[in-house]
């Protein structure tokens, strides 16, 4: 045990190893995200505990496939650097670590988490979980949806931090798409019971051979495909979202900032952190890198006038957080226009050039069989009929946000709704499937309506669950009429092969 007041200097010995000196630790990118990320407002450290001797499972599953056969010796055992945002000495701690559990309490809220160094060169940044920035699911504020808790045992003492576990690549077991699958699964594994692995692992259910055919080991990358076998050897299923617009200055397609946001925010609901690919100023082979996206920053909805296109409540994100191997957790992306994101690549490059997304792995439970696609059709042709009916009532634009629910989630939030107890009460008891999609009209902040869908079945059929109206019941019944009247001209507004039974749906649905 070694106590630092924490400097610069200070974090650069605790994170260097016998092979990767403080001075080439200085050097690396990880090392400026770090400290940038340690001395912000929201974490300000101001004390570092080294723990020497920590036997890491990760590492040591790595080191058995690899670094045990190498004829160079390389060690076995790492060492453990937590972080304090309060000063505390030595002896101070010493004391505290002995005292009953209950004394504890108020001084373990100012742990800050934990960095693994393991005896590599270089490469030497192993688990690492480390507190988020403030975390809401409110709006003007961060929702890290992706994150699970952690149990850290220290010294006989149990902390619970939550967090997403992040670590760099070492470039022979693993490469950025492995660890971008191993942090996706670092929280998949607690809520779905799949199966989590150390890299090395991953890297051997990707294929027996790397993306180019040579030898799997040392590792230079994974290709979309060997991302998605080892996403499904864990026991998940994989849907690959690839480029929705051709820039005229690119050869390649690239996915639009308003799709990423879509997507990101429709498959937030269940927790899954979501892969992206990415192409970067400079790095890794032609530039494309893997991500792993776990949080998004949400500005306040404000009513707006009516438009032209269906309006999304996930147009209000304007920032993504993301685990990037290269340089540390929970990166700040800000999304600046139609499909440049600015990184840390981004910041860090000469020329300031953009990075783009070039492909989205979103990973499901393999239940899970109606795409986001599939009920935007959906979506889109109720926003039609609503326009048209509201044009005369509400001079402000319908917004929705659709999202992917776990069902007894969704039935939780119901009990805190302005729906009277009866109507709490019919809706609670109803059965429903596990995983439900559910698309919630807005006007500002205010509901109108929430539409749910059974996210098991087929999307030829017709998926609807329940119709939850919060109008008046006077508007309601005002609706009903004109749906009723207008039977003929609307019920082909649904782009869907079972349009006219979701025509009758919406009808019968209401009050």
């Amino acid at each position: 045990m070694k106590i630092l007041a924490y400097s610069e200097a200070n974090l650069a010995v605790a994170l260097s190893n016998k092979k990767t000196t403080p001075e080439i630790v200085k050097l690396k990118k990880h090392f400026s995200y770090f400290k940038k990320y340690l001395e912000s407002p929201e974490l300000n450290v101001k004390t570092i505990l080294l723990e020497e001797g920590y036997i890491s499972r990760d590492y040591l599953h790595d080191y058995a496939s690899y670094y045990a056969l190498c004829y160079e010796q390389y060690e076995k055992v790492c060492r453990r650097v937590h972080f304090f945002d309060n000063e505390v000495t030595e002896d101070e701690f010493k004391k505290i670590i002995i005292q009953p559990v209950e004394d504890q309490a108020e001084f373990w809220k100012h742990y800050m988490g934990f960095i693994v160094v393991k005896p590599l060169p270089s490469k030497m940044i192993g688990y690492t979980v480390l507190k988020t920035y403030s975390n809401s699911q409110n709006y003007s504020d961060r929702n890290f949806w992706g994150l699970r808790q952690y149990t850290i045992n220290l010294y006989g003492n149990k902390i619970t931090l939550e967090s997403l576990a992040f670590q760099e690549q070492d470039s022979v077991l693993a490469a950025c798409a492995t660890m971008a699958v191993w942090s996706m699964l670092n929280k998949a594994a607690v809520d779905f019971h799949t199966v989590l692995k150390s890299p090395s692992q991953i890297t051997n259910d990707a294929d027996n051979v790397s993306p180019d055919g040579s030898r799997l080991f040392p590792n230079n990358g994974l290709s979309i495909q060997q991302i998605s076998q080892a996403i499904l050897a864990s026991g998940l299923v994989s849907e690959i979202k690839d480029g929705d617009f051709r820039p005229p200055d690119r050869p390649y397609k690239v996915i639009t900032v308003r799709y990423l946001k879509k997507i990101i925010n429709a498959y937030s609901g269940i927790g899954i952190p979501i892969i992206l690919v990415v192409r970067v100023p400079s790095g890794g082979s032609h530039g494309l890198h893997a991500i792993t996206v776990s949080g998004f920053k949400v500005n306040q909805p404000l009513p707006i006038l009516p438009q032209k296109n269906i309006s999304y409540m996930s147009d209000n994100i304007d920032r993504i957080y993301a685990h990037d191997d290269q340089w540390g957790p929970f990166a700040r992306i800000n999304l600046s226009n139609d499909y440049d994101l600015e990184t840390p690549w981004t910041e860090f490059d000469k020329e300031h050039r953009p990075t783009v997304v070039t492909s989205i792995v979103v990973s499901l439970y393999p239940k899970i069989r109606i795409s986001y696609q599939d009920l935007e059709v959906i979506v889109v042709g109720l926003d039609l009929i609503l326009t048209l009916f509201f044009k005369n009532h509400i001079l402000a634009d319908l917004v929705w946000d659709i999202k992917i629910e776990f069902s007894e989630k969704y039935k939780t939030t119901l009990k805190n709704s302005s729906l009277d107890d009866t109507e709490k009460v019919e809706i609670l008891a109803e059965s429903m499937p596990k995983y439900i999609w559910v698309a919630t009209c807005h006007i500002g902040e205010h509901k109108l309506f929430c539409f749910t869908f059974d996210a098991t079945n087929v999307n030829h059929a017709m998926i609807g669950l329940q119709v939850i109206s919060f109008l008046p019941d006077k508007l309601q019944q005002t609706l009903k009429q004109f749906l009723i009247k207008n039977r003929e001209t609307l019920q082909f507004m649904f782009k869907h092969m079972a349009s006219e039974k979701y025509y009758e749906f919406l009808i019968n649905k209401l009050k």
